[in-house]
Parts: structure tokens; sequence; C-alpha cells
């Protein structure tokens, strides 16, 4: 999915490909519905979040949610402007981003209202932490979150997302024009600049002159790194390619995944050195190690995804992948329920108890999906 240090994969272009041809592509669902899951087990306080964050490998949910958002933004874009032309397809891309903008507003109001008054009445130290600055200064914090420009942990993914889909306008209105070789070329120069901190040097202009947010409190993801892998995702949903890679590209593709898994879980880090680890596989600024990690795993699932996505368990991730936007709502939701019901500086229940909020949090997940997938409304 990303370009591989290695040697160049094999394409087939067919007449017809499927990405273009069918509404809804049942095996992205499906992906996207395990990546949901797999975000809700690292986000709720369990001792499972020790083993399901980035259990893969250097890569986690977030990456594969935002790539994949991408890639189905891309196809639908790309769709649209053929059926209604390029304002139309502009006009539904807004639309979009409101409608997610509208559950972000959403999750602000429980977090600032009901976390709030919990973290401060009944002293819950993990939503103090959650919700620290906000504690501090309420009143800069109800005017810069809704402005996108003050984002607390767990809420920071769906203000990133919102940003790019109002920049995707841009970045296809360029590709039509110039073709998508300039604009990864460029998109990749701001991945590089990112990794040596460009958006602190930014941030240094508004901060002389007061800016009241922290840095650390705009939200934890580099979206000048992060682009990168947004601009990836338009350019692969808006190619009528059937990719299929050589089998030398998958065998390497396996041995990738296989050494970074391996490394992930040993001790990587004391054999480079804390800051060249930093460099190599810092999640915040999308550092190479990821991309490269993304791209191995990737490629593995464009040749074997398929079959896995129409067993019974794929089929059940995609009434959740159907359904991605109320079901990452109901997940953080339900990460602020066990966080406010946790005592001391961290969230610690009994086994029973982390197997009860697992059973609670991942059948209220499959309710909103079931609820959100009845009441939808057939596209024309």
């Amino acid at each position: 999915m990303e370009k591989l240090a290695a040697s160049p994969p094999t394409y087939v272009v067919t007449s017809a490909p499927p990405a273009h041809t069918s509404r809804r592509i049942p095996q992205l669902d499906s992906l996207r519905g395990f990546l949901l899951v797999w975000m809700t087990l690292t986000h709720l306080p369990t001792r499972v979040s020790q083993y399901s964050n980035q259990m893969l490998g250097y890569f986690s949910a977030a990456e594969g949610f935002i790539l994949l958002a991408a890639v189905l933004i891309g196809q639908l874009q790309h769709r649209e402007t053929e059926e209604y032309g390029i304002p139309v397809a502009r006009g539904k891309l807004l639309r979009r981003a409101f409608r997610i903008f509208k559950y972000h507003l959403a999750l602000l109001a429980i977090a600032f209202g009901l976390c709030g008054l919990a973290a401060v009445y009944l002293h819950r130290i993990p939503l103090q932490y959650l919700l620290d600055f906000y504690l501090q200064k309420p009143q800069v914090a109800l005017i810069t979150a809704p402005l996108l420009l003050y984002n607390p942990p767990l809420l920071d993914i769906l203000p990133m997302y919102i940003v790019f889909m109002l920049v995707t306008p841009f970045i296809l209105a360029v590709a039509r024009k110039r073709g998508w070789m300039p604009v990864m070329a460029g998109s990749a120069v701001i991945w590089l600049l990112a990794q040596f901190n460009l958006r602190a040097w930014l941030y240094t202009l508004p901060a002389h002159f007061g800016f009241p947010v922290p840095l650390k409190e705009m939200g934890a993801f580099d979206v000048f790194g992060w682009q990168f892998l947004w601009t990836t995702g338009l350019m692969l949903g808006s190619r009528p390619l059937d990719v299929r890679p050589s089998k030398p590209l998958l065998l390497f593709s396996g041995m990738v995944v296989a050494v970074l898994f391996v490394c992930r879980h040993t001790a990587f880090d004391a054999l480079t050195g804390p800051a060249l680890f930093d460099v190599l596989v810092d999640k915040w600024r999308l550092a190479i190690l990821r991309l490269i990690n993304l791209a191995a795993i990737g490629l593995l699932l464009v040749k074997f995804g398929s079959p896995l996505a129409d067993t019974w368990l794929g089929n059940r991730f995609g009434q959740l992948g159907r359904a991605s936007l109320e079901v990452f709502s109901a997940h953080v939701c339900f990460c602020f329920i066990f966080l406010a019901l946790g005592n001391g500086s961290d969230s610690h229940f009994t086994f029973w108890q982390d197997c009860l909020i697992l059973l609670i949090t991942l059948s209220g997940l499959f309710g909103v999906a079931w609820f959100q997938n009845s009441h939808r409304h057939p596209a024309p």
C-alpha cells in the first residue's frame, strides 16, 4: 500500500475494476470493523490493552483507520465526480465532513459535561488526566475545542479526520491537473519535514503571540506526518487499478512483517537506543518503520484478505464497518464510562471485571451497529 524499499510491484490492470463498480465493498467493511474492535480493545482500561496495543508490529488501528477512510473517500469522490460532476461530489464530501463534525461536538459535550463533573466531584483521576487542560482553563477549552484546536486524548482522531476531509478537494484538484506523482512527492516532503518537528516549529509563531492552547493539548497526532497516509489512501482509492502483488514482493512483505513483529515484541529499543528508536517508530509523527510495516501488511491483505473477510467473523466485523462513525463514537463513550468507574491513578479492575467490561462494550458496539444498519436508507 505504501512504497517499499524493494523491487517494484507487478500491476495488472483490468477493464472493469471492482473498486468502482459496486456501492460498498464488503472486504473493506470487514477490515474497518476489525480495526474498530482493535482500537476499542486498546483504549479500554483493561489488562487486554497491554497485549492489543500494536500487537501485530509497529502499527496500530489508527493507521489502518485513517488509511482505509482515505481509500473509501477516494473511491466515493471518483465515482461521484464521474456521475454528478465535481461541484456535487465536493458538496457531498463537505456534508460528510460536517456530519463527522456533529458527532465530534456530541463527544465533546459528553466529555466536558458528564466526564468533567465526574472528574471534579467524584475525583476520578483517569478522567482528570484526560481533561486536565479543560479543568484548568474551561473557557479556553470550550472555545478552542469546537474549532479543532484543543483535542484531548481519545478525541483527537476525528478532528484530524475532519481536517483531512476538508483539504481533500484541494488534493484531488491538484491531482486532476498535475497527476498523482507531484501530489505524492509534495506529500512526502511534508512528511519528511514532520520528522524534523515541523509542527513544533510552526507552533512557535502563534505561541509567540499568546496562543492559549499548549502544543501537547492540540492532539497527539502530527497532521503533517499523517497527511502522507491520507494522501496515499486518496491515490489508491482514486485509481481504477486491480493491484496484484508479485510473488517475490509478497515473500518480501511477509519477511518484513515477521521481522518487525519480532522487533516489536523484543528489546529492539535497547538495541537501537531511545533516540534512534524514536526516529524509527514514533507513532505520532508516523515514522518510517511504521510506514514500511503498514505497507507490508497491506500488500498481504490485498492477496489474502478476501477469504478472511468472507468468514463468519469477517461478516460480523462488516456489520461494525458499515456503521463505523456510530461505532467509533460509541467506543469512546464506553471508554469514558469505564475510566469513570476506575479508582486511583489508573483503572485497576479484577480479571472478571475486565471480562465484564469487554462483554458489555463489544455487545454495545454490535448493538449500535445493528440499530444503525437496520435504519440505514438504501443508496439510490
